[in-house]
């Protein structure tokens, strides 16, 4: 296994940081970085990333149904207020488990979070479970359930629901040492819209 100057540490140590945080800022991509190390005709040791296992887009590695929630309630009339009550399913497309956590997140207007309140979707919202793996090949269905109270405000309120995958171990070194394989989870986001009349 080649070891790394103290200099280039720093280095290798931002390029990982740098590539991790653009994969994760990308939709629902899942990627696979190859990171190998060697040493040039001068002795330096230098680093080449490439994603040797990657020629395009990947297949899906995980399905959500549905795709969006968008519901118009009136909780003074009781007019579709069972439809506060949704049940999604998740689905592993890949070979290897996936660890998911969900979380939901209020949103602006124009699509920005917004810290929770009395007039937002999270405080009044449930989901069960909100952590679980899912079996390659299988699914998980999740129940979520929100319960506005008649004074909840009129208006359209929106929510997105984070869907994260979560890696065990991110970095995998090749058996000869000359490659290290970064695994990185993927985020989803399922829209959600809330229209009270």
């Amino acid at each position: 296994m080649s070891i790394l100057s103290p200099r280039l540490t720093t280095t290798t140590l931002s390029l990982l940081t740098l590539a991790a945080s653009t994969l994760l800022l990308m939709p629902s991509a899942q990627a696979e970085l190859i990171i190998h190390t060697s040493k040039d005709d001068s002795g330096r040791t230098q680093m080449v990333v490439n994603q040797d296992k990657q020629k395009e887009l990947p297949p899906a590695q995980l399905g959500i149904t549905p795709s969006r929630i968008d519901e118009t309630v009136s909780l003074k009339t009781n007019k579709n207020t069972s439809r506060l009550n949704q049940s999604l399913t998740l689905y592993n497309y890949g070979t290897k488990p996936k660890k998911i956590r969900l979380n939901l997140v209020d949103m602006d207007a124009s699509g920005k979070p917004v810290e929770p309140s009395e007039t937002t979707l999270k405080p009044w919202t449930l989901i069960n479970p909100t952590e679980f793996t899912i079996a390659p090949g299988g699914y998980q269905t999740v129940r979520m359930a929100m319960r506005l109270p008649l004074e909840f405000p009129a208006g359209k309120h929106a929510a997105m629901l984070s869907i994260e995958q979560q890696v065990d171990k991110s970095l995998t070194y090749d058996a000869d040492g000359k490659g290290v394989t970064l695994e990185i989870g993927s985020r989803y986001g399922l829209p959600v819209f809330i229209n009270v009349e």
